[in-house]
This record gives structure tokens, C-alpha cells and sequence, in this order.
């Protein structure tokens, strides 16, 4: 269950009656007291014991007096300055549908601090950690064009003095911005800050591999001039990293599973040219296919770490 932009955190507790399912409930309240009532719905495999009840002794004594088990505990808190459903908490002994089996707390109310002192009470008492497993989900392989862009001399620049954090976040946002717009005609998959630099990556197949390395090699060479047009800019009268580097590489990679980010070849292969490869220069891979005669390439090597001497494309960007 989910109410709009709720947070919804879930625990695996199982064997739960309501005697527990009232504490987890009074729990909630003590980290939130804007939480003033608790209403009670209550399915049992005979009869609905309870339906937005707030009157925890007549539920106590309907279970005495009609004993089966349940199918379904949800808890609705409320308080003066809240609206009916603003937090909810739900129990399933067993998997229903698309419900797992155990506890479900949502809320627009579980800041940071108050969900550690909620979630500390529900350790401590449930043993959470010992029922928690972890869930093996393997990447998804994939064809991977990998760009890694890097301004030079950035963290020396930043050790002047006259040079602070406000001016250099400036900075950053300008080159993320030109690094962006270079490939706004085919748009990377991920665009990913790498401190003082920025990887791009597309995901490809036999049926835009070209297009996408046209784009990126196009790209690459506009975010040069880009950059130089930032670094005249009035508004940075302290100056600027003065060149770009880029390593560029294509392979076979795998996205991690529910991150959305990438491991693989072509990544580490396109950090190390980037680290060697000197500003106003691009370093390619040989293994990126397709490079069409409009880019002037020279045949060239490069001692890259863990990889030694490496053949590559060389163009001059600057």
C-alpha cells in the first residue's frame, strides 16, 4: 500500500498477534507524537473484528470472546493537524497477492532521525537483523559506450586561495552543463558526477552503435570549445581549470540491478585513458568501432595502470 509520496519501509516479522501489533504501534507514536489516535481494521478467517476502531479494549475482548485467527491488522494514526491515511501501518501473517508477509509501516512522517529511533525499538525487541537475507540479483549484461571526461588541474586549482567552495560548485554546474549540452542531439543512458569529472555512457546495439559514437566523438570535441567559452566568462574573474581530457572505450559491461549504474571493461578502461591522456586531447580505445574519416585519429600507445602498453586512437580536441 502506498499513499501518494509517502515512504514505505517493510519488515519481515512474522507470528505476530495484536498484543505485539498495538506495541509497534505505540512505538510509532512515541517517535511521532503529532500522532494522537490509532484506528484499528481487523480481519479474522471468520469475521472483520474491527474496522477503523479506535477502542483497543473492545477489540481485546471481541478476541477473547471470538477466538480465530487473522488474516489482516492495518493501524490508522492520526493526529489534529493530519489528514486520515497520512501514516498507516500494516500486518499480513502470511503473503497475500502482491503483499508480502510481515509488517509494513508508510508514512509522510519518517525522517531520517525519527525512522532510526522507530526501526531501533523494532531490532531490539524482533531480532531483525537474523531474518533479514541478503538477495543475490545478478547485472544485466549489456554494449557499453563509456566517455570519461576530466578537467585538469582541478583539485590544484581549488587549493588557491582565493578559491571556495560557492565559486567551484559554480564551476562544476558549468561544466556538467557543457558536458551535457555537447551530447544533448543523442543524450547519454547516465550521466554520473566523478568529482572533477563526468562519465557518459550509452547503452547500444547493432541497430544505433554508430550513431552513438558519432554523437559521443562529436560530443567530446564540442565540450572543448564549450569549456573555453566558460572560462572567459565574466562571472569566473578567478579563473578556471584550463583544459579537458577524455578517455573514451566500448565493450560488453553489466548494469547493476536496481542502482542503474554500470560495471564493467569498458569503464575501467576509459578512467585509465582519461587519467593519462593530457588536456585538449581525446584517447580512444581501439576497441571502439566505426570511427568515421571526418575525425582525424593518429595510431598511438599509452601505459595505462594494470593494463601496460595500450594501442589507441589519438585526437587532438584542443
Amino acid at each position: 500500500m502506498t499513499l501518494g509520496d509517502a515512504v514505505t519501509r517493510y519488515y519481515p516479522i512474522t507470528g505476530m498477534d495484536f498484543a505485539d501489533f498495538w506495541d509497534i504501534c505505540g512505538y510509532f507514536m512515541h517517535v511521532h507524537p503529532e500522532q494522537t489516535k490509532v484506528y484499528y481494521t481487523i480481519e479474522g478467517t471468520e469475521t472483520t473484528l474491527a474496522e477503523k476502531d479506535p477502542d483497543v479494549a473492545a477489540i481485546l475482548d471481541r478476541l477473547k470472546q471470538r477466538p480465530q485467527s487473522i488474516l489482516f491488522m492495518q493501524a490508522d494514526l492520526e493526529g489534529p493537524h493530519t489528514r486520515p491515511g497520512f501514516a498507516r501501518v500494516t500486518y499480513h501473517p502470511v503473503k497475500v497477492e502482491d503483499e508480502p508477509a510481515g509488517l509494513t509501516v508508510t508514512s509522510h512522517y519518517l525522517s531520517k532521525l525519527s525512522l532510526y529511533q522507530f526501526e531501533s525499538l523494532l531490532y531490539e525487541k524482533y531480532n531483525l537483523e537474523e531474518t533479514v537475507q541478503t538477495k543475490v540479483e545478478f547485472g544485466k549484461p549489456c554494449e557499453v559506450l563509456t566517455a570519461i571526461i576530466d578537467l585538469r588541474g582541478f583539485s590544484t586549482f581549488c587549493e588557491k586561495p582565493n578559491i571556495e567552495s560557492p565559486y567551484t560548485c559554480g564551476l562544476m554546474h558549468s561544466f556538467y552543463r557543457a558536458v551535457q549540452m555537447s551530447f544533448i542531439k543523442y543524450p547519454a543512458d547516465m550521466l554520473k558526477f566523478l568529482g572533477d569529472g563526468v562519465m557518459a555512457i550509452w547503452e547500444t546495439d547493432q541497430e544505433d552503435r554508430e550513431l552513438a559514437i558519432d554523437n559521443c566523438l562529436a560530443g567530446s570535441l564540442d565540450i572543448n570549445s564549450r569549456w573555453q567559452v566558460v572560462r572567459r566568462s565574466s562571472q569566473f574573474s578567478h579563473g578556471a581549470p584550463e583544459e579537458v581530457a577524455i578517455g573514451i572505450s566500448f565493450g560488453l559491461a553489466s548494469q547493476l540491478p536496481g542502482i542503474g549504474d554500470y560495471i564493467g571493461r569498458p569503464l575501467n578502461i576509459a578512467s585509465r585513458l582519461s587519467s593519462v591522456c593530457p588536456g585538449g586531447q581525446i584517447y580512444i580505445d581501439k576497441a571502439v568501432p566505426s570511427i568515421g574519416p571526418q575525425y582525424a585519429k593518429e595510431d598511438v600507445t599509452a601505459h595505462i595502470k594494470s593494463f601496460g602498453r595500450y594501442y589507441i586512437w589519438r585526437i587532438q580536441a584542443g
